[in-house]
């Protein structure tokens, strides 16, 4: 197939670049229902997401535009002509600033090591492994488990022929608690890159817990002011949106009027961030315009100390592009999760989404689920939202010796957001 696309692209004299991507998928999929195993499937794909590319002038002014079409089967030389073409014409649409595509080496290959059991049998062991944990009104009422095998391969006009095979991990659960009165669930899903049978547990000890929370909680009452702990995902969140201004796109389109050199954490009475991009395993080679990915620390010590992007943008801004780096590493800090939990706090257990605006000082979120520690006792609360200043709460930072590592994210476990209004 990527022999008669590259023909076709070759041929076609309306386009001036193109690259090809292949995605071969071989899934291996377990479904469970009430813990008892409905469905075993195997699925196996492959599409292609071909972008071709047209310089053209205006006015003196030179443009690159693109555009993009998927394929998933073999299609007849006319119909695939057909296709190139009106990529060709909304390309020319496209008015984006000149840049050059990457300029490939040589053909190269990355593969990561499989995991040591063969498909079926790792789900069927991480599903006993979840299971374990459960009990009779407390357990998983659904139970999806997927690994999933993906061969990505890229080819461009520029010379790039890069193959990369990477392995995961997904499960989707819904644990459920049944109680005298009513009956609740939770959504949990996880994603594995090693197999870890300790952290299996743990997870499933954990959502099993968060259900059963979720069945205690009432209403927030009489608390106006208390310290945040956000953990795992919600973690990540914060500081994906922390640092976001800090990419090449951001820059280039003066989304921040800060620059290298410049502070975020002022004042530091907390602990410091360091925050790095980097691949997600040795593997992951390159991103999908075929720029070989190299780490780039973005955070040193509260300082921005690098931007980070794509080929595209790197170029606009004059500078080597790090690639589209898709997982971020923080450091870890100094303060025990124990620590932070002696004084009255809040600690997230579900939360819609965290907001955060450096030019208004704004943080905060809305809160499904929480455990309210009044100094003494413990209390599942429901139905609020929390708010501060961003600045204050960088400067007063505490960030958990524990560890966790999940999609997209490698630092601590928890972080203390000090001193928020509950709303």
């Amino acid at each position: 197939m990527i022999k008669q696309l590259i023909k076709a692209l070759k041929d076609t004299k309306s386009i001036t670049g193109w690259l090809i991507d292949e995605v071969e998928t071989n899934a291996s999929q377990a479904f469970y229902v009430m813990q008892k195993l409905e469905t075993k499937r195997q699925v196996e794909t492959t599409e292609y997401n071909i972008t071709v590319y047209k310089e053209f002038s205006e006015q003196g002014v030179t443009f690159t535009g693109s555009s993009s079409f998927a394929i998933s089967h073999r299609l007849s030389l006319k119909d695939l002509n057909q296709k190139i073409e009106e990529a060709a014409y909304a390309a020319s649409l496209i008015k984006n600033k000149h840049y050059d595509l990457v300029v490939g080496t040589k053909k190269r290959s990355w593969n990561q090591k499989p995991f040591p059991f063969e498909p079926f049998d790792l789900l069927d062991k991480i599903a006993v492994t979840f299971f374990a944990e459960s009990k009779s009104n407390l357990r998983f009422n659904s139970f999806e488990l997927f690994h999933t095998t993906t061969a990505n391969r890229i080819v461009s006009s520029a010379g790039v022929d890069y193959k990369k095979t990477l392995h995961r991990i997904d499960v989707e659960a819904i644990p459920s608690f049944d109680g005298e009165d009513n009956k609740v669930e939770l959504y949990r899903f996880f994603t594995y890159t090693k197999v870890e049978f300790e952290q299996f547990k743990k997870d499933a000890q954990a959502a099993l817990k968060d259900v059963l929370t979720r069945y205690e909680a009432k209403a927030i009452k009489n608390v106006s002011k208390a310290d945040v702990i956000l953990k795992d995902e919600d973690v990540r969140n914060l500081f994906v949106n922390l640092i976001s201004d800090y990419s090449y796109d951001s820059i280039y389109r003066k989304s921040t009027d800060k620059v290298i050199g410049d502070s975020i954490q002022k004042d530091v009475v907390g602990e410091y961030l360091d925050i790095n991009l980097k691949p997600s395993s040795k593997a992951d080679a390159f991103d999908k315009d075929g720029v070989l990915l190299i780490p780039v620390k973005v955070i040193d010590k509260g300082v921005i100390a690098s931007y980070y992007g794509s080929n595209q943008y790197a170029q606009y801004l004059g500078i080597k592009p790090t690639g589209n780096l898709i997982t971020m590493e923080v450091a870890k800090g100094k303060s025990s999760y124990a620590k932070m939990g002696r004084k009255p706090h809040l600690e997230i257990v579900a939360l819609s989404g965290i907001q955060i605006d450096m030019y208004s000082h704004y943080i905060g979120g809305e809160v499904r689920l929480a455990i309210f520690f009044d100094g003494k006792e413990y209390h599942p609360v429901s139905g609020f939202s929390f708010s501060g200043n961003i600045e204050t709460c960088l400067s007063n930072l505490s960030l958990s010796k524990e560890t966790t590592i999940i999609q997209g994210y490698e630092g601590p476990k928890y972080i203390v957001l000090k001193n928020m209004e509950i709303l």
